[in-house]
Order: structure tokens, then C-alpha cells, then sequence
């Protein structure tokens, strides 16, 4: 009873066996990730290759992304879910059978990669999108910030589990493991009934519907552009955190391993937080934002490996209270005719800078210091913070909650 009082979105059935099989799920694919690594590394002996394995999982993303919203609105979002967990199945037994063959080009393990991305494209928003058919509005803010914490949690447990299975069975089975695990996604979502019936977009449906509902919210805009700033420059943690344990403090990979856990205990604090009854406004979406770039700045100056360790707790609970903040009020300010089509403008935000955001400071940290790059993205952050801050109070204020706005809804049917 004390945790349904805390989370009341695991109040519904259906959203708790939803939320356990993804969690299985979540855990499974980082599990999968961290041995397709691993495996492409001991082929062929080159860190680029790995680089690329990783990139070509994020390429379709950055050149799809604002489409896979576009089928989500025009289908049953559970039966698109269907589709896409069983076309993940279907790329970890190729991978699996692949390794037990003994037959791995690398091209097809590229191709492998890349494809697994193109589902994704879709997924995200329709996995999104579909959590508001299961709890309704009410309970939206809390069940995003479940979500989040499935996908925290998933990628604490998964890497070790997988590092684990790697040794003892070897990644061919790593893969098997994770094919089975959806196996389970599949089964809860074929016993799932949707808190109300919804009538996917009929006739013709502009890719770009999601871009044009927010073109006309000033609002979402600006709690959309706040996260894109932090989400490209401010979360490079995988770049600066490697290069502060090689060239600041000089610990080993164990101790680049306690960084990632303070992190980890701050984001997962931060993402239980947000979701208990906070009420997404600009203002708090911008406080957040201020925040994770004060405490960014504030990490980077730490002199001391124990002072630093400290400020990634704080940092890490500012991302991910912010990540909350802005997913809760996405999901509440859109209308359903183009739901999943600014799930798809949310996702090439959180995911689609990466690739322009961890070059950037990697250049910076080689030029000027890892401090200074880490500092750069904290007050890139504190910039705009303040940039919106003062643009909201001399408009619209900083007081707007998320309303949607039935007479955009057409945006999603013109061409």
C-alpha cells in the first residue's frame, strides 16, 4: 500500500504489469548493448569500430526521428509496440545465431545495429505515447517518472549482469538472453486493456505535425529548448567523466565506476522526486534547468575526488528531475491527434544531440580542460535559463502549466 501511495500509477493493473515487463526488457537490451561492445571489440581489435557500432544506434534518430510519430498516430499504439518488441527479438536471435555459427562480418553487425535504431525510431514515442492510454492524465507525471526510473535502473543492472554473462556463457548467449526477455514485454502487452479506447489519425498525416504543434506553443518551446541546451552540452557525462578519472584525479576504472554511481544515486533520486506531485510549470522546468547548470559548473571546479564524487549526486538528481519535469509536461500539453508525433520531437531532442553535443566538448577538453569543457555546459545551461527566464516575464510568465490545445489538433492532418 505505501508504495502504491507513493506512485500512484501503479494503481492500475495494467500500467504495473507494463511497467515490470519493460523493466525486464530495459534490462535485457543494456545488457545486450554492453556485449555487442564487448564482441565487436575482440573481432576486430579497433575502439572505431566500436565507435561506430554505437553511432549507427543513434544515426536513424537524428535522420527519422520526427517520422516514427507519424506511424504511431496512425496505428493502435499497443499492436506497434507488438510489432516493434518482436522485431527486436528478431535482431538479438539473428545476432545470437550469427556468433554461434561463427559468421559475424562486421557489415552485417553494422546493418544489425542500424536496424535496431530504425525500430526505435518508432518505439520511443509509441512505448511514450502509450503510457497516457494506461493511467490517463492525472497520473501522467508520475508514471513518466517510473518509467525513467525503469530505464535507470535498467542501465545500472544491465552492463554489470551483462559484463557477468560474458564471462561465464559468452556474448552469443548474452544476445539469447535478451531475445528471451522480450519474450515477456510481449506477453504482458498482448494481456494489456487501455484505459480508453482511442481512434488512431485517419486520411494523410504530416511528418512534421509534432514540429508544428509546438511552433505554435511558446511554452513548450521553451521547455523543449531548455532540455535540447542540457541534453546536447551538459550531458556529456560519459566524455567527461572518463577524462576527469584519466587527466584530474587519476584513478583507476574503479573509480571511474564510483563516479557513474554517484550519478546513478542522484539520478534515480531525482527522477523519484519529480514524479511525486510536482506540477510541471515553465518555471519549474527552467529552475531546473538553472540548477543542473549551477551544479554542473559546481562539479567541474571541485579540486578534491571526494568533493567531486559529492557534487555528481546533486548534479545527477538536477538532470533527472529536469528530465522528469519536461516529459510530464510534454506528455500533458499535447493533444492525441499529434501525441506521438512530439513524443518523436522530444525524442530527437534528449537522444539526437549526442552526437554534436559529445564531439564538441571532447574538442574542448583537449584544448582547454576537462574542467573548463565540463564548466562550458553548465553555464551554457545557466544562460539560457536565464535568456527564457526573462523573455517569459516580459510575455506569457513563468506560471503556465500544460494545457492542450484542441484547436491545433489539426495540424496533424495537413500536408
Amino acid at each position: 500500500m505505501g508504495l502504491v501511495a507513493a506512485f500512484p500509477a501503479l494503481a492500475e493493473r495494467d500500467y504495473r504489469v507494463y511497467w515490470i515487463t519493460g523493466l525486464v526488457s530495459n534490462t535485457g537490451t543494456a545488457m545486450q548493448a554492453v556485449a555487442l561492445d564487448w564482441y565487436v571489440l575482440n573481432l576486430t581489435g579497433s575502439g572505431t569500430a566500436v565507435g561506430w557500432a554505437v553511432g549507427l544506434q543513434f544515426l536513424p534518430v537524428l535522420l527519422f526521428g520526427l517520422w516514427g510519430g507519424t506511424v504511431v498516430d496512425r496505428f493502435d499504439r499497443r499492436t506497434v509496440l507488438l510489432v516493434c518488441q518482436s522485431l527486436y527479438a528478431a535482431q538479438a536471435v539473428a545476432l545470437a545465431v550469427m556468433v554461434a555459427a561463427g559468421a559475424s562480418p562486421l557489415w552485417l553487425i553494422y546493418l544489425l545495429t542500424f536496424l535496431l535504431g530504425a525500430v526505435f525510431v518508432v518505439e520511443n514515442p509509441a512505448r511514450l505515447s502509450f503510457v497516457f492510454d494506461l493511467v490517463g492524465r492525472d497520473r501522467i507525471p508520475n508514471a513518466a517518472s517510473l518509467n525513467i526510473v525503469s530505464l535507470t535502473a535498467a542501465r545500472l543492472t544491465g552492463p554489470a549482469i551483462g559484463g557477468l554473462l560474458i564471462t561465464w556463457i559468452g556474448a552469443g548467449w548474452v544476445f539469447a538472453v535478451n531475445a528471451a526477455s522480450f519474450a515477456v514485454v510481449i506477453t504482458g502487452l498482448a494481456t494489456l486493456r487501455r484505459r480508453a479506447p482511442r481512434t488512431p489519425t485517419t486520411g494523410p498525416s504530416n511528418p512534421l505535425g509534432g514540429l508544428a504543434y509546438v511552433r505554435r506553443r511558446p511554452a513548450l518551446i521553451g521547455v523543449l529548448a531548455g532540455f535540447a541546451v542540457v541534453a546536447t552540452f551538459g550531458a556529456t557525462f560519459p566524455v567527461t567523466l572518463t577524462l576527469f578519472a584519466g587527466t584530474e584525479f587519476h584513478v583507476d576504472a574503479r573509480g571511474l565506476g564510483l563516479m557513474s554511481t554517484a550519478m546513478a544515486v542522484g539520478t534515480v533520486s531525482g527522477t523519484l522526486t519529480a514524479g511525486r506531485g510536482t506540477t510541471p510549470t515553465v518555471r519549474a522546468v527552467l529552475l531546473a534547468v538553472a540548477a543542473f547548470g549551477a551544479l554542473e559548473a559546481g562539479t567541474a571546479a571541485m579540486p578534491a575526488y571526494p568533493a567531486f564524487l559529492v557534487m555528481l549526486v546533486l548534479t545527477g538528481f538536477a538532470f533527472m528531475y529536469l528530465n522528469t519535469l519536461v516529459s510530464s509536461y510534454v506528455q500533458l500539453d499535447v493533444t492525441e491527434a499529434v501525441r506521438s508525433r512530439v513524443m518523436s520531437v522530444y525524442t530527437v531532442i534528449s537522444m539526437g544531440g549526442t552526437p554534436i553535443g559529445g564531439p564538441a566538448i571532447g574538442w574542448l577538453a583537449e584544448h582547454a580542460g576537462v574542467r573548463t569543457a565540463m564548466a562550458t555546459g553548465g553555464l551554457l545551461s545557466l544562460a539560457f535559463a536565464a535568456g527564457a527566464t526573462t523573455w517569459f516575464l516580459r510575455h506569457s510568465g513563468l506560471a503556465t502549466t500544460p494545457s492542450p490545445a484542441p484547436d491545433l489538433a489539426d495540424v496533424g492532418t495537413r500536408r
